[in-house]
């Protein structure tokens, strides 16, 4: 099992409600120990690369089309 963190730009996130609801969809779409920081606008997740992959969590249901939240990915390591 090989683990990576990614860090990523969120962009939408406005309240303590928001980040409560980017960690939830991280978290089922894969992630593991996330943390989002709402003044930053900041995620951080560690990812089990057999798993899901860094583009993954931005192609979440979370940051689609029709979601007021983004994503970018700003660094993997």
């Amino acid at each position: 099992m090989a683990t990576r963190t990614v860090t990523m730009r969120v962009f939408g996130m406005t309240c303590d409600d928001c980040v409560a609801h980017v960690s939830k969809g991280l978290t089922a779409g894969g992630a593991r120990r996330v943390s989002v920081s709402l003044k930053d606008g900041m995620a951080s997740a560690v990812i089990d690369d057999s798993e899901v992959t860094p583009d993954d969590l931005v192609k979440l249901p979370l940051f689609g089309k029709e979601s007021q939240y983004k994503a970018k990915i700003r660094k993997v390591e």
